[in-house]
């Protein structure tokens, strides 16, 4: 490979095939010790994409002290307090849809 990140066409003729693994962990271990490098050719473009879906922001009033107590679960949980609040709600809609349906 020349230069950083450009291939030449020649190059990309010369490059291996990607053997075909019957199990996950034997690709795993292939690719412990081989280079996608060497493999580039071989792939193809993923034609994933990615859609965001759109939210609504909500003002909810709370007490002060709950706010300090929701801070707290979350700073020790890993997570912002609003992250948390909103799984909160979340846990609460499936557990009520469930006795509903």
């Amino acid at each position: 490979m020349y230069g950083k990140g450009i291939i030449l066409k020649e190059e990309v003729n010369n490059m291996k095939k990607i053997p075909k693994f019957k199990t996950d962990e034997k690709a795993a271990r292939f690719w412990e010790t081989h280079s996608f490098e060497d493999y580039h050719g071989d792939t193809k473009k993923a034609g994933a994409k990615f859609v965001k879906r759109t939210k609504k922001t909500v003002a909810v009033r709370l007490d002060p002290a709950d706010i300090k107590s929701v801070e707290k679960i979350a700073e020790r949980k890993g997570l912002s307090y609003t992250s948390l609040i909103r799984m909160w709600i979340k846990e609460h809609l499936s557990k009520e849809t469930k006795h509903v349906a």
